[in-house]
């Protein structure tokens, strides 16, 4: 019965996120409208009467997930943003597991354990790694001068090397169990040197932990970017306007138009808030049942480590 459960939340996990990759390439070519296209206020004859269409209009045959106040596409504006909802937080998870595996293996299979890290870890464990990025992004991120591909370029950059170290943690502890097996000691023994060690025996250890600790990450970095959405600071930039004050995602990635849009939570015209909140749950939850999958295949407990 378990094996039958994991096989499940592997296949729904892995088929979700592949359609997400599938929807992150194709999404700008088979939107409906282009990115500057508004709806007017129009009027249309139903049941023999002319009725007013205002803004925001609901969900229509034209506008399957409606529009926003301004009108907006919202299908129109999901299908651009997923390429940097997605992409994003691949690129930085990837580069996260780049670093902090070889960070992590060099410590691991050090004969002396580095204090000097250990105690880094331990002091970094207690700093939430969203304020420093919330601040970092303050000064840089409203009304940028920067391109969209500066800022998400900064972007993978802070996150990458402010969410290494909780990699690092990970990859050395278990190279570090690893490396104290039967097996392992006796091909050190024999004179086996340590990059003998590391490749032949410690990552072949290792590359189940590595492709789970790659998925949690990505969980990571995406829960990251909500809470960034939450207060403004949205990946690719933020456009401030005044008179009212709104902020607004310029690359359209689903958290940024979650916090553009959440004083529509509690109007009358709710849809415009939970298409974005629901394709993001989606997103997260399609990599959550891949994590879930791969731990029951790999029969292997993981908890990452609290660095966010």
């Amino acid at each position: 019965m378990i094996r039958n459960r994991s096989n499940i939340s592997l296949v729904a996990g892995g088929t979700l996120v592949f359609l997400l990759i599938i929807l992150a390439v194709i999404g700008p070519y088979i939107a409906p409208y282009d990115l500057t296209f508004q709806e007017k206020t129009r009027t249309e004859v139903k049941d023999g009467k002319e009725v007013i269409i205002t803004l925001p209009a609901p969900p229509s045959r034209e506008h399957p997930l409606g529009t926003d106040k301004w009108g907006y596409d919202l299908l129109t504006f999901l299908l651009y943003g997923a390429r940097y909802t997605i992409f994003v937080t691949i690129i930085a998870a990837f580069l996260r597991m780049l670093f902090g595996t070889v960070i992590g293996l060099y410590l691991g299979m050090s004969e002396e354990k580095q204090k000097w890290w250990i105690s880094i870890e331990n002091a970094w464990s207690y700093i939430p790694i969203f304020i420093p990025i919330y601040f970092i992004l303050l000064g840089i991120n409203i009304n940028s001068q920067l391109s969209t591909s500066a800022l998400v370029t900064l972007f993978v950059v802070f996150v990458t090397v402010l969410g290494t170290p909780s990699v690092v943690s990970s990859i050395r502890q278990k190279t570090e169990q690893i490396k104290e097996m039967q097996y392992i000691l006796a091909a050190t023994s024999i004179g086996g040197s340590r990059m003998h060690i590391m490749f032949r025996h410690v990552l072949p250890q290792l590359k189940e932990q590595i492709v789970i600790v790659f998925v949690m990450e990505i969980i990571a970095i995406m829960t990251l970017m909500g809470q960034l959405g939450i207060f403004d600071q949205f990946v690719g930039g933020t456009k401030m306007t005044y008179d009212p004050t709104l902020y607004h995602s310029i690359t359209h990635e689903w958290a940024g138009m979650i916090g553009s849009y959440r004083g529509f939570i509690y109007s009358s015209a709710s849809w415009i808030y939970l298409s974005p909140l629901i394709a993001f749950i989606i997103a997260i939850a399609s990599f959550s049942l891949l994590a879930k999958g791969l731990r029951d295949r790999f029969q292997t407990t993981y908890q990452r480590t609290p660095f966010l």
